[in-house]
């Protein structure tokens, strides 16, 4: 596991590096847009069950995309990559 602490106040963007778990066969998964917030200094928590989220941070606010089978999984997995998830503003499917 790699720790990481950023600040959310300045711009961050982080891809997805392992997009088999929605591309894969035969069942497809659901991508979830998730708007969050988070404090100005956390850390970022990056593994190998995380690393198909992708993120962009700016301004103590964020928007990730996670594969997941239900919006509320998608949010348990995000809270896996920043445990100091403040408050989630909404989940889209996308």
């Amino acid at each position: 596991m790699e720790i990481e602490k950023i600040n959310s106040e300045e711009k961050l963007v982080i891809n997805g590096t392992n997009p088999t778990r929605y591309l894969g066969y035969p069942r497809k998964v659901p991508l979830w847009e998730v708007h969050f917030s988070l404090p100005a200094k956390c850390n970022l928590h990056r593994d190998k069950s995380n690393s198909d989220i992708s993120l962009e941070i700016e301004k103590c606010k964020g928007k990730a995309f996670v594969p997941a089978l239900s919006s509320k999984e998608s949010v348990l997995r995000l809270r896996t990559l920043l445990p100091k998830l403040i408050i989630v503003f909404k989940t889209i499917r996308a």
